[in-house]
């Protein structure tokens, strides 16, 4: 097995794992310190506002990535269909983890 295959899938384990926190501990200790509102909130409404945040937490760190790649990977800017950029595998391998956190909590789609 290659050795980035290996690594890629211990990414999406970690990013299981990291967005999984986020969500259950990260989210709601911020948004009750932000919000004392929050706790008000019945528990639904909390589960999905936690999902929002853990959302939007993975579209920043994405969208930094792909800026980042999209402007210095020179992998990409020399050949973006058949270089192999290893960022990109990064980015993608970080997505799964977050597909397979939203698919888990039921919070997809």
């Amino acid at each position: 097995m290659e050795d980035f295959t290996r690594l890629g899938y211990c990414i999406v384990a970690g990013s299981f794992v990291a967005f999984q926190f986020s969500f259950s501990a990260l989210s709601p200790q911020l948004s009750l310190s932000l919000s004392p509102s929050y706790s008000s909130l019945p528990s639904v409404k909390q589960s999905e506002w936690n999902s929002r945040c853990v959302s939007t937490l993975h579209a920043m760190i994405v969208g930094l990535f792909c800026l980042y790649i999209l402007w210095f990977d020179d992998a990409v800017n020399a050949n973006p269909i058949w270089g192999d950029p290893w960022l990109v595998k990064l980015n993608v391998a970080v997505t799964c983890g977050y597909l397979l956190y939203a698919n888990a909590t039921g919070n997809i789609f």
